[in-house]
């Protein structure tokens, strides 16, 4: 084995040596490259260099670097390298470093494509079978484009222009991007340019220069508009790939060969006629335009190197512009350098994938967004445009996508977020000191890109993927954007996209922004109830309680004044509302416990001021008793308790004291309710307040004064008792004098008691001087009673307290059952007994009785007081209402003299109310948190952005709130730039007042780019909307005197070229579902003005060599052609703006002035493509734009009917004129050259403006024949023989040429020239030199599968209207004809043939009737040929499968139940796609053939029941069923469809059933099937139409199917039957015949009675008998359904029953009529089967004379055909049924 392998690896290495092979040969051996890295693996490695250079060799070809890194080479030679000896290790590293390096730009996939369907597909290159993309691939939603070949032309277009980009020459660099623009880019599809990205990678290198240089600003600039180009171009092309109507499975360049054949002599006279079109599918028509030579231009003949050159092509690079070739006929022969055969599997493996351009796109420009504010402008409209690209190509699986793909897309994708956080930051935080209009750029700068970053987010990166993949600096530019309030107030939904954002990335972050946006609210509620003008008073309170919350952000203190002043009023009414007190004393007590010193200083003061305000001496001699109302706030416990508690004590004590000093001193201030309020909450602090009790102080005086008795009434019981319990609370105060001030207060109440006299012990002077120092302990004792639970009996204590309680007893065992009583009440279970307020109440007396008699129980008695009071609160605060009890404890104590261990309550340590400020230093710290709060109080305090503009550009001065919150200049800027209203007007303001053209330009780029940011945005939509915004301003006024005025100099063009930008930009993007009036008023605005004479854009369209506009000396020329080649793309694209707003406004005054400026655009389009005398000097540039504008204008209905200097028809014939020449100079003189794509953009416009043309034409001659104005001379045989005219041969080739829409615009041409019977015979005349004729070049076309529904159908299209000339039937016929089409000649025979025999031979042939059987079986309804979404797992890329039906919205992917997956196409067998439109054109085509061959068609038809089926399993039903609405409106196509449908349901079950279903796979007879909608139209009109016969000739057909009968039944369309209208006399026949409504609904009667659910859906209808018995003696079909009636058991008794029914039958024995008779004779006989009823009914002798009558009449009758052979079995068995009765 050694040995062979070591062979093999020689037998290798030699032929690489000899060239026998070369690496490209062994790229596509994948298993070679694992055998070279497994040749280490071997236990002996020989030729360890020869493999390892080869490896290295391998590693220097891209594709096989590829496959090296697919295989594991990198980790494998990582590992293998340390094993290796140093010189072999230096051979690895070589070989490693290639396979690190890799290419910008490398695809990871090569892109081959096999003959099948034309979808993107992507080969791997070990197996070469079509598959999307690597099945690691998983995060692209589209890969690359089906691959386009190119003709040496194209190749050296390209090439030529690619090497021009590279030039150190910044003028043709330039001139090279312009040409990009203006002319290639349209000519070559998109695709093209990343199939082969050299250029592409140019203009990204172009822009990678110095952004600083000034030839940087000068490229940068014509490189982004060639991106952007071809940004747009992409997502065109692939809008157009995904169009079902044009998918196609055809080769690119096997279409232009697949189905014609050129003639050798293209003008020779004779015919070319052929018996079978399909055998000469693989040719092509000949080449109309020159004589004499083979010229097919198709790149795969001698002339493919010089057939398509073009007057640029290769031009821009080499030759001036006055020596370009002066049409494309002379560059055709320009000789080009043979580039050689292209590797395509090379090019294929360097193409670049949609999501690698759109990812190196955006990751190249994103720097320059740090230049100019119109470079940026640029840049941000590219960048707009990728990332709607990236989102058609990536999903969000990119950031877990493991492969080569994914890794690198998302390398690049974070490179692109890294750079835009960058540039953010950049814009951000730029200097203070720069101008005042660069800090407008930066902050316009810094909005685009922070809507450019979020609309990129939320493209590919889902916030929850967001923490492992977004680069920290963009996370840091997220936090500062989520901070940025002028940008929230420009879009506040994408600030919250953003916020979203930041919370999955940094959770502290969005932490400290929450904060933020909380203290904004607390900000804008402060100046929202500083502002508030109703009196809403909860809101007003919510207001201010966050506004208190928010103190700390906003330091505004004098708000704290206004709550106080609001408390103060909701608290001064005599009944106020209590929720109101509640609430508002919570916000007051907020502000007199506030942490913050400032603010509690503050809430104090002003409540002091509002005292002495209300209770100052200065109201005593006015009486003005009344004020004290406002500080009845202050009279509530609680607040007082607050202001003795805490205020007393801190900072504030000053204010306080004097609070509480007025309020004590204030009682001739206030009314006696208000002191008797005060009184009552007093009392409830006054032990707060008696620690401050002093006799020395003025506020300790007042506290003393309290519990005076001097001014207390004998019977003010309660206010005694309160005395009495402050005095007695004095006596435990630490100061002296205080205390003998209370044995002062306390003496009056012993004294004054009514056993005072009798008490002990005697209050003398001894008393009375023990009594301050009464309960001073030296030894405080523990006094809490014990837990534990008793264990004694409720019983037990009961009994003790009797013995205490009962007078007789014995002293000593009363003292004995209280000391008891003292033990068993420290138990936690006997304190809670009941009983124990009698106890209590005892206890207190026997106290009092001790205190006379018994000083032995006073103890234990007080004792067992104490211990109550303890236990039971609620007893406590009772007896402390008790002046008694009071008194009793007090004469207790003294009579004792002993210590009464005493805890005096004590008040809370910190304030109850006293809130949690939230922290906001560091909000206040931080740069753009205080920014963001500084911004947010400066709105709210001037109520919104628009007063606090318009407010600081008036105003100067101090502000009236904390200097912490002033903006700074460059707030104020960025506000400015970034709030529309304000920002807006400023740009109208600078251009009207402007002096000069620089500050009007810069004024119109902002304008642009804020139109910009409002694309851009979307969805998400600003509060203020652009378009809102300048419909209040006065903007029209400001830009018409620019529009009106002719441009006198180069500055003066550049300048229009900024407003022609800005109307298309504004213009452009209408959103047209809802426009308003004021869009409609800006389109007659500048409707108006273009079609003023004064105005100068409709002038200014003409090209360069025609304006006669003065020249300004010093201007170079160069500058001048460029700055007007702008101008008039400007204006092109401006126009074709305005045309398609026309198409969608029904504004009448709008409309108006819309025709005239159509023609008179038309006549200025005309001039532009006219504007030399030389026919074929074409500018392509200019060419180009002229009929993008055409293309535009002769689209609109009408266009040339409001020239005022030419006649429609006029107009028409010099445009006719002047696109045939461009036709003939392009296509015709180009040798009919269909490969190139040089000059296809001008090809296809000029033939859709023909095709736009065409119909324009025959509205404006109806009367006259205008098909011979489409002749086409040849000018090369005109001069030999002076009359020789192409006619129409001119359009053949086109209807072959590459492009499709080239085939489909010259097919739909052809069918709008052939609606006229002289465009039939121009055209067919002009087809004689083709094989197969015009017959046979369309059905070939029509019945190519692989071609796409909209070519084909345009060619159904055709033959449509062919089948309309009168064709002849015979030989004899054929004589005489002037139509002599189809022809056919049969080559065996020698025989031609034409007309009707022909064109069934030509059916015959090609198989016609089975080929529309199988493009019914291929019928394709979904919308998307492939859905722009990722598959499963091992699924990549797009594939062709059911979208969402065609009822649904465009947004809507949802699949129908019934829609199948399609299976992805196959190389082996490619996927046709039949569109409906494309059956639509069948079965219009199947008409006309059912017309002028009805035989030969109810025949093919019938062979063909395949075509039922496939229609079926095609989904024809619920495809009608969508259109149906359409149809709707217009009757000759109803009738088609409905022809269409009777056929289809013809003796088909199936096809009947499936017309029930209302949705593919719902359920028969729901409601909204199309079955319901053909039962409709039996009702729309009361006379009978074509359309409502086709429908109940549907419905006949349809009654086969028991799902459509039962549709019938159950929505009672049986019915209607009764409200027919009946002829007046019975006997009457119809005057209408067959087609009269009676008529159709007899014959539906006779199909339903046919079955017995459908009889009986008869007789349900109540009448209906009667009305059928009415009927059947004239009426055939109502005969025949009373006769099926008959048949079925269940409905003989109704028949029998009716008596007229009977009747009837027994009339039709006696008709003459074998027919009538045998049905009269059948329907009895069937009455009479096994029913006695009938038999006894009918046993009467006249019964049995007309049977015997009947007999004897048709038995002398000698045919014995079968039906009279009926008719007597009939007879003879009613006779004998009724002789056995």
């Amino acid at each position: 084995k050694l040995l062979i392998r070591v062979r093999a690896l020689k037998s290798i290495l030699c032929k690489l040596d000899l060239s026998l092979i070369s690496v490209d040969d062994i790229v596509q051996e994948k298993m070679l490259f694992v055998y070279l890295l497994e040749w280490f693996n071997f236990p002996e490695v020989p030729m360890k260099e020869e493999v390892l250079e080869l490896l290295s060799t391998l590693s220097k070809n891209p594709g096989a670097a590829q496959m090296l890194r697919d295989v594991g080479a990198v980790d494998f030679l990582t590992q293998l390298s340390p094993t290796m000896e140093p010189r072999l290790r230096a051979v690895i590293d070589g070989a490693l470093d290639q396979l690190f390096q890799l290419p910008e730009l490398l695809p990871s996939q090569s892109a081959v494509y096999s003959h099948g369907p034309r979808t993107p597909t992507i080969v791997s290159p070990e197996d070469n079978l079509p598959k999307m993309v690597h099945e690691s691939v998983r995060c692209l939603k589209f890969s690359v484009f089906p691959w386009l070949t190119l003709t040496n032309t194209d190749r050296h277009i390209l090439s030529s222009n690619e090497s021009s980009l590279r030039s150190s020459n910044p003028n043709l660099v330039r001139t090279t991007c312009e040409l990009l623009c203006d002319v290639i880019l349209h000519d070559f599809p998109a695709e093209i340019f990343l199939q082969r990205p050299g250029i592409v990678q140019n203009l990204l290198s172009l822009l990678r220069l110095a952004l600083g240089s000034g030839e940087a600003s000068y490229l940068h600039s014509p490189a982004v508009s060639c991106l952007r180009q071809l940004c747009v171009g992409l997502r065109r092309r692939l809008r157009f790939h995904q169009d079902p109507g044009f998918y196609s499975a055809k080769q690119d360049l096997a279409s232009q060969n697949s189905s014609f054949s050129y003639a050798h002599d293209v003008l020779g006279n004779q015919r070319s006629q052929t018996s079978s079109p399909g055998a000469e599918r693989s040719l092509r028509p000949s080449v109309v335009g020159h004589a004499g030579q083979r010229a097919r231009g198709d790149g795969q003949d001698g002339d493919a190197a010089s057939n398509s050159g073009s007057s640029h092509g290769g031009g821009a690079t080499a030759q001036a512009p006055g020596e370009m070739p002066h049409s494309p006929a002379d560059a055709a022969q320009l000789e080009l350098p043979d580039l050689g055969v292209e590797d395509i599997m090379e090019l294929q493996f360097q193409q670049l994938t949609v999501a690698q351009f759109t990812v190196a796109t955006m990751h190249h420009a994103i720097p320059l967004l740090q230049t100019g504010l119109r470079a940026f402008h640029r840049v941000l409209e590219l960048l707009c445009d990728a990332v709607l690209l990236l989102g058609d190509s990536v999903c969000e699986l990119v950031w877990d996508d493991g492969s080569l793909v994914g890794m690198e897309l998302k390398e690049k994708l974070q490179a692109c977020m890294e750079l835009l956080g960058d540039i953010l930051s950049y814009h951000q935080n730029c200097s203070a000191e720069v101008p005042h209009c660069s800090q407008i750029h930066h902050r316009m700068a810094y909005t685009g890109t922070a809507i450019f970053t979020v609309k990129l987010l939320q493209t590919v990166l889902p916030p929850e993927k967001a923490n492992d993949n977004l680069p920290e600096n963009t996370a840091t530019a997220l936090f500062h954007l989520c901070l940025d309030a002028s940008l929230g107030n420009l879009l506040p939904s994408m600030q919250e996209t953003a916020v979203a954002y930041l919370e999955q990335v940094n959770s502290d972050r969005h932490d400290t922004y929450r904060r933020v946006i909380r203290a904004a609210t607390w900000m804008e509620s402060t100046c929202n109830f500083l502002k508030e003008g109703e009196k809403n008073w909860l809101e007003l309170l919510e207001l201010a309680d966050q506004a208190i919350d928010g103190l700390p952000f906003h330091k505004h203190l004098p708000i704290i004044k206004e709550c106080i002043h609001m408390v103060s009023y909701l608290w001064k009414f005599d009944q106020p509302s209590p929720l109101l007190q509640t609430e508002s004393q919570k916000l007051f007590l907020k502000l007199l416990s506030h942490p913050s010193p400032p603010v509690k200083m503050e809430t104090y003061q002003c409540t002091l001021n509002l005292v002495k305000d209300c209770l100052g001496i200065h109201n005593l001699p006015q009486q003005k008793q009344a004020a004290c109302a406002r500080v009845h706030f202050l009279l509530h416990h609680r607040v007082l308790y607050e202001i003795s508690t805490f205020g007393l004590q801190d900072s504030v004590n000053a204010a306080a004291k004097d609070i509480l000093l007025f309020l004590l001193k204030g009682r001739l201030m206030m009314t006696a309710s208000a002191w008797d309020r005060f009184n009552e909450a007093l009392y409830l602090v006054v032990p707060i307040l008696q620690g401050y009790a002093s006799t020395e102080e003025s506020l300790g005086k007042c506290v003393l004064l309290i519990s005076d008795m001097s001014d207390v009434a004998g019977d003010d019981v309660p206010t005694s008792t309160a005395k009495l319990k402050a005095a007695l609370r004095l006596l435990f105060t630490k100061q002296p004098t205080v205390r003998v001030a209370a044995v002062q207060q306390v003496l009056p109440h012993l004294t004054s008691s009514g056993d005072a006299k009798t008490s002990r012990p005697d209050v003398d002077q001894s008393v009375i001087a023990s009594l301050p120092d009464l309960f001073c302990l030296r030894n405080p004792v523990d006094v809490t009673l014990d837990t534990r639970k008793s264990i004694l009996k409720v019983e037990s204590v009961e009994k003790l307290f009797s013995i205490l309680h009962t007078d007789t007893s014995d002293v000593s065992l009363r003292r004995s059952a209280a000391e008891q009583l003292c033990v068993v009440l420290q138990g936690e279970a006997s304190s809670e007994e009941s009983g124990k307020t009698e106890i209590c109440s005892g206890t207190s007396r026997q106290k009092e009785l001790c205190v006379k008699f018994f000083d032995c129980l006073l103890e234990s008695c007080v004792c067992i007081l104490r211990k109550l009071v303890y236990a039971d609160p609620s007893l406590r605060r009772s007896l402390a209402q008790r002046s008694p009890p009071l008194l009793a404890l007090l004469r207790g104590t003294l009579t004792q003299q002993y210590n009464i261990p005493f805890q005096a309550a004590t008040h809370h340590a910190i304030s109850p109310y006293c809130c949690v400020l939230a922290p906001s230093a560091d909000l206040l710290t931080l740069s753009p948190t205080l920014r963001a709060l500084q911004v947010a109080w400066n709105t709210a305090w001037h109520s919104g952005m628009d007063n606090l503009l318009e407010k600081l550009n008036s105003e100067a001065g101090d502000p009236e709130f904390h200097p912490d919150l002033q903006l700074s200049e460059s707030q104020l800027v960025s506000m400015q730039a970034s709030h529309l209203p304000y920002a807006l007007q400023d740009c109208i303001r600078a251009i009207a007042t402007a002096a000069g053209h620089r500050s009007v330009a810069s004024a119109l780029s902002r304008l642009s780019l804020y139109l910009l940011f409002d694309r851009l945005a979307r969805p998400h939509v600003s509060p203020h909307s652009c378009r809102d915004v300048l419909h209040s301003l006065s903007w029209q006024a400001a830009l018409t005197r620019f529009v009106q005025v002719r441009p006198a100099c180069v500055e003066d063009e550049r300048l229009l070229v900024g407003i022609v930008t800005l109307l298309n930009t504004y213009f452009k993007h209408i959103p047209t579902e809802t426009v308003c009036e004021a869009e409609d008023g800006d389109l007659r605005w500048i409707l108006e003005l273009l079609l003023n004479q004064t105005a100068a854009l409709l002038h200014l369209l003409l090209g360069v060599e025609a304006q006669s506009s003065p020249r300004s000396p010093g201007e170079p020329e160069e500058l001048k052609n460029h700055i007007r080649q702008r101008l008039q793309r400007e204006l092109t694209g401006f126009f074709n703006t305005l045309l398609h707003r026309l198409s969608h406004t029904a504004d009448r005054l709008c409309l108006a002035p819309a025709g005239p400026f159509r023609s008179q655009l038309a006549v200025r389009l005309l001039q532009s493509l006219r504007v030399s005398d030389a026919p074929r000097f074409y500018g392509l540039p200019s060419l180009e734009r002229t009929l993008q504008g055409m293309v535009s204008l002769t689209a609109q209905p009408g266009w040339s009917s409001h020239c005022p200097d030419l006649e429609p028809s006029s107009l028409c014939s010099k445009y006719l004129s002047g696109l045939l020449e461009v036709i003939s100079s392009f296509y015709v003189e180009w040798r009919g050259n269909s490969s190139s794509f040089m000059g296809k953009g001008v090809t296809k416009n000029a033939v859709i403006c023909l095709l736009h043309l065409s119909h324009e034409m025959m509205a404006v001659n109806k009367n006259k024949d205008f098909i011979s104005q489409w002749s086409l001379g040849n000018e090369g045989t005109m001069e030999e023989s002076g009359s020789s005219q192409l006619g129409l041969a001119w359009l053949i080739p086109l209807w072959v040429d590459r492009d499709q829409e080239v085939r489909f615009a010259s097919l739909g041409l052809g069918a709008a020239l052939t609606s006229v019977p002289s465009g039939c015979q121009a055209l067919c005349a002009s087809c004689q030199n083709i094989s197969g004729g015009l017959w046979g070049t369309l059905l070939n076309i029509l019945l190519d599968q692989q071609e796409s529904s909209m070519v084909r159908r345009e060619a159904a299209f055709i033959l449509q209207n062919l089948l309309l000339m009168p064709m002849p039937a015979n030989a004899e016929e054929a004589k005489d004809s002037h139509w002599q089409h189809p022809c056919v000649h049969d080559e065996v025979s020698g025989v031609s043939v034409v007309g009707l025999p022909a064109l069934q031979a030509l059916l015959y042939h090609c198989q016609y009737f089975q080929n529309v059987a199988h493009a019914a079986s291929s019928c394709y309804r979904g919308r998307y040929t492939f859905q722009l979404r990722p598959g499963p797992a091992g699924s990549t890329g797009p594939s062709l499968q059911e979208s969402s039906s065609s009822g649904q919205s465009d947004g809507d992917t949802s699949n129908s139940s019934q829609d199948s997956q399609q299976e992805e196409p196959s190389a082996v067998q490619p996927v046709v796609m039949v569109t409906p439109d494309l059956l639509t054109a069948h079965c219009s085509l199947l008409t006309n053939l059912l017309a002028i061959l009805p035989d030969f068609t109810l025949t093919a038809i019938r062979q063909n029941q395949l075509l039922q089926v496939a229609a079926t399993d095609a989904r024809l039903t619920p495809t009608l069923h969508a259109l149906w609405p359409w149809l709707l409106l217009d009757d000759p196509t109803m009738e088609v469809v409905l022809e269409l449908l009777c056929v289809y349901t013809a003796n088909c079950p199936p096809a009947c059933s499936s017309l029930c279903s209302s949705v593919p796979g719902g359920v028969p007879g729901s409601k909204g099937s199309l079955m319901h909608s053909v039962m409709k139209l039996t009702s729309l009109t009361a006379d009978c139409s074509a359309v409502q016969s086709l429908a109940f000739s549907l419905l006949v057909n349809l009654t086969v199917s028991r799902d459509c009968r039962c549709i019938l039944q159950k929505n009672n369309f049986l019915q209607a039957f009764l409200l027919v209208p009946v002829p007046k006399a019975a006997g009457a026949k119809a005057t209408s015949g067959a087609t009269s409504p009676l008529s159709l609904w007899l014959r539906l009667l006779v199909s339903l009675s046919s079955t017995e659910d459908g009889q009986q859906s008869i007789l349900k209808v109540t009448g209906a008998l009667e009305l059928l018995a009415d009927l059947a003696p004239h009426r055939r079909h109502a005969l025949l359904t009373l006769h099926n009636l008959c048949f079925c058991p269940a409905n003989k008794s109704h028949v029998i029953s009716n008596e007229n029914s009977i009747k009837v039958l027994m009339s039709c024995l006696e008709s003459r009529e074998m027919e009538t008779c045998c049905m009269g004779a059948s329907a009895l006989w069937a009455l009479l089967h096994n029913n006695q009823r009938a038999k006894t009914a009918l046993k009467c002798p006249s019964v049995r004379l007309k049977i015997k009558e009947a007999l004897s009449t048709f038995k002398t009758e000698k045919k014995q055909d079968p039906l009279s052979v009926y008719l007597r079995k009939c007879l003879e068995q009613l006779s004998l049924l009724l002789l056995n009765v």
